[in-house]
């Protein structure tokens, strides 16, 4: 197999990410919609993370490379820290009612950020099981 028919490998994509990629335009409109939904979420219920998303839709038009590395990272979808994870956290004391929607709207966002992470090709290798389980809850009303 010639050199320009041969897939590349992991440390030959990893020198490609160190540049900037193609397909790191500035996100979509419905992209930003959800977004911003997912600060109003976080915010409602007092979350120190609305921040955090509120400074990546910043990174949105100024610095799109950035803007897309931070919300496919291990801060948003891997492990017991992330974002993803913070779906599982306890009340806060808020009314049951109101802390049951603010997870689920929580849950929804993510879903459609990884939907659309995914659909760019390349993305955390944790996204595919949060969308499922998180579809899976909200269907089954967890």
């Amino acid at each position: 197999m010639s050199a320009e028919h041969r897939r590349p490998r992991a440390r030959d994509r990893c020198r490609e990410d160190a540049g900037v990629p193609e397909g790191f335009s500035p996100p979509s409109h419905e992209l930003l919609r959800t977004l911003d939904r997912l600060h109003e979420v976080l915010d409602s219920v007092g979350h120190p993370r609305a921040a955090e998303v509120s400074a990546v839709l910043g990174l949105a038009r100024q610095d799109p490379p950035a803007f897309w590395r931070a919300i496919d990272s291990n801060a948003w979808w891997a492990g017991v820290g992330s974002l993803a994870a913070e779906t599982l956290a306890d009340n806060p004391g808020l009314p049951q009612s109101q802390w049951g929607d603010a997870v689920r709207d929580l849950r929804e966002c993510l879903i459609e950020i990884g939907e659309a992470l995914m659909a760019r090709g390349r993305h955390n290798p944790g996204i595919p099981s949060w969308v499922l389980a998180f579809r899976n809850w909200n269907e089954s009303q967890v």
